[in-house]
């Protein structure tokens, strides 16, 4: 585990050195780049996953509801946490907004197949995927109904396969149409583990381990569709959006948070981690770039950190071979090839 926990403080230390990295762009938030991109923005159908309130989601659907789109639609598997954000973003949309909402289970196929299938009934054009809906550091080795891991079903194959089952609606979008992939710092802590993705049916189970693979599978899927849809005009992003304290954070297991020197015995969060922090907004910024930005056109299959293009992200999570590998498992594992 040495190595490990090693790799850990290299994702770590990567979070906190961010602002020298980026310089001014750190300092950037949602609601300026979306100033900055409003032209872009207008007249779009954009798709959000992952919108609970408190989420780096939900604050992308508030910007993007600000800034005239012609339809949004917010994805969740809870209704009651879709209507509770479109309550919150109501105030600052754009007059005459049209927001739908759209279950969907990322950790379960049928639901997943269903959400898609009313996209395409909602809209025959999709210009923006933001697949942000994510779980992090599970503390108890879980599996979705296929028997696949939990941070692998939900935060890679769930939307690996939504993603493609409305692919024909983003390849009608003149803009052309964007897959923006949530990823994290986190991806740096180890390759995806092609030869034990289900950690030995839990036997070799670890919750920042399997958060990490999903972590770094995001970012393979985004290179994956650069480079077979490239030609198609589709564009695809992964973003590091940074630290920043959300519902994902307060949902993550104490015992993980603290083996990680994240939290303090009573529950507050640490020196160290406040250290690297940033607001939501901060971190949104990012998806915004990525979403909208006419300057990373020529970037496909780039990942977006503080707002600009990341040339060090990992060499195992940037890496064509593993990329086509991942591709395969994820069509088996779903039951369905895409062949583009």
């Amino acid at each position: 585990m040495a190595k490990e926990t090693s790799n850990s403080r290299v994702a770590w230390e990567h979070i906190v050195r961010e602002k020298d990295k980026v310089g001014d762009a750190y300092y950037k938030t949602s609601d300026s780049v979306a100033e900055e991109l409003h032209n872009d923005m207008v007249g779009k159908t954009v798709i959000i996953t992952g919108v609970t309130s408190g989420s780096l989601g939900a604050d992308a659907a508030r910007v993007i509801a600000a800034h005239e789109p012609k339809l949004l639609i917010l994805a969740s598997r809870s209704e009651a946490a879709i209507a509770k954000t479109i309550e919150e973003i109501k105030p600052t949309a754009s007059a005459g907004t049209r927001i739908e909402p759209l279950i969907i289970d990322l950790s379960d196929q049928l639901s997943v197949r269903a959400a898609a299938k009313k996209v395409l009934e909602l809209t025959p054009v999709v210009d923006v995927l933001i697949n942000s809906a994510a779980l992090m550091m599970i503390h108890k080795y879980t599996t979705n109904a296929g028997g696949v891991e939990m941070h692998l079903a939900i935060n890679h194959l769930g939307h690996f396969l939504f993603t493609n089952l409305i692919m024909s609606a983003l390849l009608k979008s003149d803009g052309p149409g964007r897959v923006v992939n949530i990823s994290a710092a986190a991806h740096r802590i180890g390759p995806f583990r092609f030869d034990d993705y289900n950690f030995g049916e839990g036997e070799a189970y670890d919750p920042t381990l399997g958060y990490a693979q999903s972590k770094c599978a995001n970012l393979l899927f985004t290179l994956s569709l650069a480079q077979k849809l490239g030609h198609e005009k589709l564009l695809s992003y992964g973003v590091d959006p940074g630290g920043s304290i959300t519902n994902l954070f307060h949902r993550a297991p104490k015992e993980e948070m603290l083996k990680h020197g994240w939290l303090l015995e009573n529950g507050d969060p640490s020196p160290a981690l406040l250290g690297g922090l940033k607001s939501v907004q901060q971190s949104v910024a990012s998806y915004i770039v990525a979403a909208y930005s006419p300057e990373i056109k020529d970037r496909n299959g780039c990942t977006i950190t503080g707002g600009i293009v990341d040339d060090t992200v990992a060499e195992h999570a940037k890496d064509p071979e593993a990329a086509e590998q991942l591709w395969n498992l994820s069509e088996k594992l779903v039951g369905q090839k895409f062949n583009y």
